[in-house]
């Protein structure tokens, strides 16, 4: 009888010829374990650009509607009238502080951000933005 039918042929590797390379083992499955490691921290990396997103966006919502607050007080509008354009114009949750110094008219708009929409999950953070406009009321004509 021939070799081939020997018992346990199959489960033994060829033997290589004297002065070959040893057959190195293969990678198979390498990739995946590094993906598994890699996988999560891309997907940290996703969410912490789309938070540092939506703070900037919620900051220069901030700034259009302290501006707004700010030349409406300015004018001298009522209280309410600024209050409702903050919220038309600024973020979720937006808040103005009007103050007068002088002859100026400041305005603070404060809002919170909640990452992704959180607010029970996450902690949010602040943002703000202030504005100044001259008081019609000193404005003179030129």
């Amino acid at each position: 009888m021939s070799g081939f039918f020997r018992r346990g042929a199959r489960d033994t590797a060829p033997e290589a010829p004297r002065g070959a390379a040893p057959e190195v083992p293969s990678d198979a499955g390498m990739v995946t374990a590094e993906l598994a490691v890699a996988l999560p921290a891309l997907v940290l990396a996703a969410l912490l650009a789309v938070t540092a997103l939506q703070g900037v966006i919620a900051q220069m919502e901030c700034l259009d509607a302290a501006g707004v607050a700010a030349r409406l007080a300015g004018r001298g509008e009522a209280t309410a009238s600024v209050t409702a354009a903050v919220v038309a114009t600024g973020p979720p949750g937006a808040e103005v502080q009007l103050q007068r110094v002088g002859e100026l008219v400041h305005a603070r708009v404060v809002a919170e951000v909640h990452p992704l929409g959180l607010a029970n999950l996450i902690p949010g953070f602040a943002v703000d933005a202030s504005a100044a406009s001259l008081a019609e009321d000193v404005a003179s004509p030129r």
